[in-house]
């Protein structure tokens, strides 16, 4: 048995197919490894719904990271460590919406909004991708009043308005949000103390591990925190060579012919 007791796995682009399943290949490896003692975490910034959905087909439990970072939960789904966005931030992401003229998803652990200025298809897509239907309001600002988010979705088909949004976010918030590509039309924005590689730490302490226990496979610019924070870094033959660049190993396999499988025979079994 080699030394990887953790195994931390992004989803679009990594775990799953581009159809949104998880290939038997990737099925086999992680059952087997998990029944040697092997711990998985799956760290997306889907809400917590869709990864648990994952872990039941998987037949792995343990702590759910969802949002990207933002919130982790233990295995009875209590909160144990949550970061949100500040209402004056929030104001000022609503304002470089509104200038760039793009669709906007305010999550919360356990649902998603919308508001009427957002395109309808995404509606569908983000329904489609997670399994749980946003909730359509009439204005996002109203709902700060009840709650504030732990993450926003910037989303357009056209990529342009997306970067115009993320340089109007740069000037209005720069200190008080982080915001990154987590597809190229699709921007994530999160508190500055959240992502995937604060989850890594948060859950390689939970098991009691050292860093070079864990192994991380992702696909995207927002996987690379992961990457700094695991002994074994992994991307997917998928990924753009920038992140490529920043993993340890490179599959040569893609997320559709079992490239998480691959890794896990090569580190873990």
């Amino acid at each position: 048995m080699k030394n990887i007791r953790l195994v931390c796995l992004d989803v679009d682009g990594t775990l799953v197919n581009d159809d949104k399943t998880i290939g038997i290949e990737n099925i086999r490896a992680i059952r087997e490894a998990s029944s040697r003692g092997v711990a998985f975490a799956i760290l997306s910034g889907r809400i917590s719904q869709s990864i648990q959905f994952y872990q039941k087909q998987l037949g792995i439990t343990g702590p759910v990271s969802s949002l990207g970072g933002c919130v982790l939960q233990n295995p009875e789904l209590e909160i144990v460590e949550e970061f949100t966005l500040d209402r004056q931030t929030c104001l000022k992401i609503f304002k470089a919406r509104k200038e760039a003229g793009i669709s906007l998803f305010f999550y919360r652990p356990d649902r998603w909004f919308t508001d009427r200025d957002s395109d309808p298809m995404w509606l569908e897509s983000e329904y489609g991708a997670t399994g749980v239907r946003g909730t359509l309001v009439d204005n996002l600002e109203d709902l700060l009043d009840s709650f504030l988010p732990n993450k926003f979705l910037a989303l357009d088909v056209e990529i342009p308005k997306v970067e115009k949004f993320y340089e109007l976010l740069s000037s209005y918030a720069p200190d008080t949000v982080k915001a990154f590509f987590s597809w190229p039309n699709f921007m994530e924005v999160v508190p500055p103390q959240a992502d995937k590689g604060q989850a890594v730490k948060a859950l390689t302490a939970y098991y009691g591990l050292k860093k070079d226990q864990v192994m991380v496979c992702g696909d995207y610019f927002n996987d690379l925190a992961m990457f700094e924070n695991a002994g074994i870094s992994v991307a997917l033959s998928n990924s753009p060579q920038e992140v490529k660049d920043h993993a340890d190993y490179v599959t040569l396999n893609d997320n559709n012919h079992g490239g998480v499988a691959e890794a896990i025979y090569k580190f873990v079994l």
